[in-house]
């Protein structure tokens, strides 16, 4: 089970996020909607530089313009995008033109029921992977909410979409392995629920959240 530690905000940040055995670490930058895990271009570029081989870095933001987002890209150096922030699939299309070959697109996507589906199939052929995460609409945040999803929609999602498909929404060691086992996604993210008082990366919660999801198949 591939694994992303997300909202990484400093170096001690990362380094938890790395030795807990994390396959990807997400920085956020770009913010439009509510979260504490923003960060300049400038801190998540000094970071990318401090990640070990095989760990990739992924560009979260809630930027939609394909202009802006790539602006995002160059300042960060980040080639892995992940699109929280409700792009049309145009701008979707345009930013795929834009980013290098190897570029990857993750776009998040809030699932309700099953008619939501048929709009995800406007950005095949667009994105690399789908990526469901929970909703707090009173909040005013589309993502790191500390909520989960509902597993079985999403399991029929999974079944249904011919791409890779990340399972957030809050996961944590205590959850992760009965929802991987549930939907059975390419890979898990988890946030907010891997975070101690302060908002930093726990050390203790993010190795129990790697080892159980390492676990669970």
């Amino acid at each position: 089970m591939r694994i992303k530690i997300c909202g990484i905000r400093n170096e001690q940040d990362m380094n938890v996020a790395v030795n807990a055995g994390a396959d990807a670490v997400g920085f956020l930058v770009g913010q439009l909607h509510a979260s504490r895990d923003f960060i300049l271009p400038g801190t998540a570029a000094r970071l990318v530089r401090m990640l070990p081989p095989f760990v990739t870095p992924v560009l979260v933001t809630h930027f939609t313009d394909p202009a802006e987002v790539f602006d995002l890209v160059i300042r960060t150096g980040i080639t892995t995008v992940q699109l929280h922030g409700g792009s049309a699939p145009e701008e979707v299309a345009a930013l795929r033109d834009m980013l290098p070959p190897a570029g990857k697109i993750i776009l998040a996507v809030h699932l309700q029921n099953e008619e939501d589906f048929v709009a995800t199939k406007d950005y095949y052929r667009m994105v690399d992977a789908f990526l469901i995460d929970s909703i707090d609409v009173d909040a005013g945040k589309v993502g790191g909410t500390g909520c989960t999803n509902d597993w079985q929609l999403a399991r029929k999602f999974v079944e249904m979409t011919p791409y890779p498909v990340f399972l957030a929404g809050g996961l944590y060691a205590e959850n992760v392995a009965d929802a991987i086992r549930t939907v059975r996604p390419f890979a898990v993210d988890a946030n907010s629920r891997l975070k101690d008082e302060n908002g930093n990366e726990d050390p203790e919660k993010c190795t129990a959240f790697v080892q159980a999801a390492q676990g669970a198949l």
